[in-house]
């Protein structure tokens, strides 16, 4: 996978929600969905998928479409791109800013006191949100470890305070989205179950169905997709 990592050794996954950050009030997962806006970072440079991953379709469906039906219908949500996907869709300014850049995007866009940020090339990341809410107690920010032990940065739910305290003491261009977590406070890991695999390639997304690439046009002389994932 070729995500940047936050932690470079495997994470202890925390069995319980923690005790609340000062300030804090713990959550239920009624409180967080009943007041939940989603990012989803749908750019990346896609050197090895050969194309913008968010337009690429499996089975005729473009991952975008996989993820973002698969989103409750009740809660707000924005795509990080610099093109056109047919859904609610912003990038940053400049463009092409990396992670934290195109989450800080995304997040201007929504008003909600919670916000999960997912990555389009995990079409099943959503299904996680239920387990992100249920743990995430009184920490700044519940994040899905993967079976390596590694955290999953672009699949976690944040109280909107922190992750604005996190991105201030981070900086916006060309930050990596794990060092979001390290300037949290507390952090509460949640042991993935499969659903938050990433897709680098054709050859991994065919385990889905049948891909198709399709045409894909560059932006500004920059690979489409030059956002948001790294």
């Amino acid at each position: 996978m070729s995500r940047p990592r936050s932690n470079s050794e495997p994470t202890t996954v925390s069995p319980s929600a923690p005790a609340p950050s000062p300030g804090a009030q713990p959550s239920s997962s009624e409180n967080v969905f009943a007041n939940l806006g989603i990012v989803v970072l749908a750019g990346g440079k896609s050197t090895r998928m050969g194309a913008d991953k968010a337009q690429v379709t499996v089975d005729g469906r473009r991952l975008i479409d996989r993820l973002w039906e698969s989103l409750p219908d009740h809660c707000p949500r924005v795509a990080v791109a610099p093109q056109k996907l047919g859904v609610p869709t912003v990038s940053e300014n400049p463009p092409f800013g990396g992670p934290v850049a195109g989450i800080a995007a995304g997040l201007r866009e929504l008003d909600t006191e919670w916000v999960a940020v997912l990555a389009v090339d995990a079409p099943g990341s959503a299904a996680l949100l239920p387990q992100l809410a249920a743990t995430i107690g009184g920490a700044d920010c519940a994040v899905v470890v993967n079976a390596e032990g590694f955290d999953e940065p672009l699949c976690a739910l944040w109280r909107r305070a922190s992750l604005l305290t996190a991105i201030a003491q981070t900086g916006e261009r060309d930050v990596p989205a794990g060092a979001l977590l390290r300037a949290a406070r507390q952090v509460v890991r949640v042991p993935g179950t499969g659903a938050e695999r990433d897709f680098d390639t054709p050859a991994q997304l065919s385990q889905l169905g049948d891909v198709e690439l399709g045409d894909v046009e560059l932006c500004d002389g920059a690979e489409v997709g030059d956002v948001g994932l790294g």
